[in-house]
């Protein structure tokens, strides 16, 4: 669990200049929570240091949101400024995003 945090930080505080996504894990939707490396911005407005986070099931809806980590999981916030939701998932749950590929 302490490696994957690790790497985790790790990923978040390299690539800044670039916009990717850095981890994923599957939801109840059928599709995926998504975790980027891209500082959160919901109508014009920074919520620095947290970073963004967009969600989408099965059927291709999606919702954005931000997320932190907090002890040993992500702690997102969907619907910044709107209906705020906060849900908090283990952080072994998730899968980091190398290229493309899961590692």
């Amino acid at each position: 669990m302490k490696t994957f945090l690790i790497a985790l930080l790790t990923a978040l505080s390299i690539g800044a200049a670039k916009a990717d996504a850095i981890a994923s894990m599957t939801n109840e939707g059928g599709g995926k929570i998504v975790l980027t490396n891209e500082i959160c911005e919901h109508k014009g407005k920074t919520y620095s240091p947290l970073k963004r986070a967009y969600a989408y099931n099965a059927q291709g809806f999606t919702v954005e949101g931000c997320f932190y980590l907090e002890d040993d999981t992500v702690m997102t916030i969907w619907g910044i400024g709107e209906k705020v939701e906060k849900r908090r998932y283990p952080a072994s749950g998730f899968t980091l995003i190398s290229r493309g590929q899961a590692i």
